[in-house]
């Protein structure tokens, strides 16, 4: 009867052996990078055998510690007690695969992609997105329709006027926050932007709408500019608490939802006031007028730039609303400085709503030199003249069009939530579509598929690889192997299944027959990286994993040297040699096949020759323990 079991931390996973006593020699275990400690997984794979059904009460774990330094206690937790590392799928998308599904008919490359494991979030979320989209689909359907001969009715044949000047607004303000973002980093620009500038903006986050704020401090933060400035308010809407439990709320939001509600910010400000205009005083309530600060306004909720400067005393102004922010100190009265800023911002607000703000002009005011950014102002000066013509848009006539514009606004969301689900459920969304696309691309522009989605006789022959296809498929099209000797191929071959690295690679003697070789394997991997090039498209997985480094020691092995006397020509690990021949072989069976569809009996032959050569010995011996 066994008593004593040396094992690996992988014995028997999933089988059933239970042992009184299980002692860890170390738990500690290199994984081919670094010396690590054992994970949970990898820890309770063995110590969880401790402890025999209906023999033992208890299981026992020692765990040894032969170390001079003692493991920390939270170490210790962390191997016993962690989680479990989470599956993590390892399919991929490879040339083989794509060509082989292809030249099925009844299965689709994106149905394979769909029921892999690393889509298995996606497909169990499937039922429920599907059930979203039919309840969005009858949300849709029961929305009223605006009916209204100046604004139009929604019908699928055209689109109405009111989406029309919708479309453009959106087109507008999105155009809009991109040229701010970018403007207020350019020198003339940043002259402008001086404490004490007025400036016109809108911000949902900061329940701004058309408003006049005063820049007080321009910031930093995280690489982006943004803006500390000082907003007049009645003195219930001052309140520090509420304003933060509404940006809190705010930030809350899932992203969708906070671009939403930006873009209907902006729209609505545009639609009602104007798209430079001046919203009038929000609150009508008597008493004193106060002001709260807003600490990170970015430049793409600026609407424009005033030619308005005030002087303002910046030590005062953030002294008092530091004071805004300790309650026993809140009541106290507002200092006559920044009090006397509140009354003539309120005083700006109240004639510019009516006459129109003293805006810098960007067409003139306003000097680009950046090439690509002056396109981009010519391009949002050229739509706002657009929007600003009165025979362009006839939709603003109309008396009801804030109603309307609210209609349409509930209709465009549900329409995008709509196309939101139907892209997550579609093919595109799959995580590994990009990958297949590029791919499909690549073979496309190589002559592997055709046009019409048909595998060539070049993708047939690829077929028959399973490693390296593109490649090993070049380098037999291109007869690199025809005349080379047995060994010679053998070594050409062994950059595609070798796993040793020695540093930078070996270094051969330009008349090398070792540098020749390499030179014809690097020529056929530029001419599929060229392929990558020229589509945009980056492809990992191609000359990546040549390696050279024991394409000398394959060639002696393939000429019959001893295994003894090559381990002392380098400095590999013998598992990494063996496995390096082993899966060479396979290469040269894919080969064979390929020589073969091709009808190059030559070719076929000089493969078993291969083969022949570098199956022997040690490296294909069935058991260390047993003789052949």
């Amino acid at each position: 009867m066994s008593r004593f079991y040396s094992l690996q931390k992988t014995f028997a996973m999933g089988v059933n052996m239970p042992a009184r006593t299980v002692v860890f020699d170390s738990v500690q275990k290199h994984d081919g990078m670094e010396l690590r400690l054992l994970s949970a997984s990898e820890y309770t794979q063995m110590a969880g055998r401790a402890g025999r059904r209906g023999l033992d009460t208890t299981g026992t774990v020692i765990v040894l510690c032969k170390q001079p330094k003692l493991l920390e206690a939270g170490q210790l937790k962390t191997i016993m007690m962690g989680k479990a590392a989470p599956l993590v799928s390892q399919f991929r998308v490879t040339y083989s695969m794509l060509l082989n599904l292809m030249r099925v008919e009844q299965i689709k490359v994106e149905d394979m992609l769909q029921r892999s494991f690393v889509e298995n979030a996606a497909l169990r979320e499937a039922p429920t997105k599907k059930n979203n989209l039919e309840k969005a689909k009858q949300e849709l359907s029961a929305l009223p329709e605006v009916k209204c001969q100046m604004c139009g009715t929604e019908e699928a044949s055209a689109v109405s006027p009111l989406r029309q000047y919708h479309d453009a607004l959106v087109h507008f303000v999105e155009r809009r926050a991109v040229l701010w973002s970018k403007l207020t980093c350019e020198f003339p620009m940043e002259k402008r932007l001086k404490c004490g500038r007025i400036l016109l903006a809108s911000s949902a986050e900061h329940q701004l709408q058309n408003q006049l704020v005063l820049l007080v401090k321009e910031v930093l933060t995280e690489g982006k500019r943004v803006y500390q400035v000082l907003v007049p308010c009645s003195e219930s809407e001052s309140c520090v608490e509420a304003q933060k439990r509404k940006a809190d709320q705010f930030q809350l939001l899932s992203l969708e939802e906070r671009q939403w509600l930006e873009e209907s910010c902006m729209l609505e400000g545009s639609a009602t006031w104007g798209l430079e205009s001046v919203a009038p005083n929000r609150s009508n309530e008597p008493g004193r007028r106060s002001f709260r600060m807003i600490d990170n306004l970015p430049s793409s909720a600026l609407l424009g730039i005033s030619k308005k400067l005030l002087k303002v005393d910046v030590a005062e102004v953030l002294n008092e609303a530091k004071i805004r922010h300790i309650a026993r100190l809140r009541k106290k009265p507002i200092s006559d400085h920044v009090l006397k800023l509140v009354h003539e911002m309120d005083k700006m607000t109240e004639e510019w709503s009516s006459s129109g703000p003293e805006l810098v002009d960007l067409a003139v005011d306003i000097t680009v030199t950046h090439v690509e950014l002056n396109g981009l102002l010519q391009s949002f000066l050229a739509l706002r003249e657009e929007l600003l013509d009165p025979s362009k848009y006839v939709v603003r006539s109309c008396m009801r069009l804030q109603q309307h514009m609210k209609c349409l606004r509930d209709r465009i969301r549900i329409e995008r939530h709509i196309r939101q689900l139907q892209y997550s459920l579609s093919a595109n969304a799959l995580q590994l579509s990009e990958e297949y696309r590029n791919k499909i691309a690549v073979l496309k522009h190589l002559g592997y598929v055709d046009n019409s989605g048909m595998v060539t006789f070049r993708g047939r022959v690829a077929c028959e690889i399973h490693h390296q296809e593109l490649l090993v498929t070049e380098l037999i099209l291109w007869k690199k192997l025809h005349d080379k000797s047995p060994a010679e191929v053998a070594a050409m071959l062994s950059a595609t299944t070798c796993q040793h690295k020695s540093g930078d690679g070996p270094l051969f003697d330009k008349d090398d027959i070792f540098q020749k070789l390499k030179e014809d394997m690097l020529s056929v991997s530029q001419k599929i990286r060229d392929a990558a090039d020229t589509l945009r498209i980056q492809i990992a997985d191609i000359g990546d994993e040549l390696r050279f480094d024991l394409m000398e020691i394959v060639y002696l092995w393939a000429n019959g040297m001893p295994f003894s006397e090559i381990m002392a020509k380098t400095n590999a690990q013998e598992g990494l040699i063996v496995r390096c021949i082993q899966r060479l072989d396979e290469v040269c069976k894919d080969v064979r096949n390929a020589a073969r569809i091709v009808g190059d009996p030559q070719l076929h032959e000089k493969m078993e020759q291969v083969s022949a050569a570098i199956k022997r010995d040690i490296v294909f011996a069935a058991s260390l323990y047993t003789s052949m």
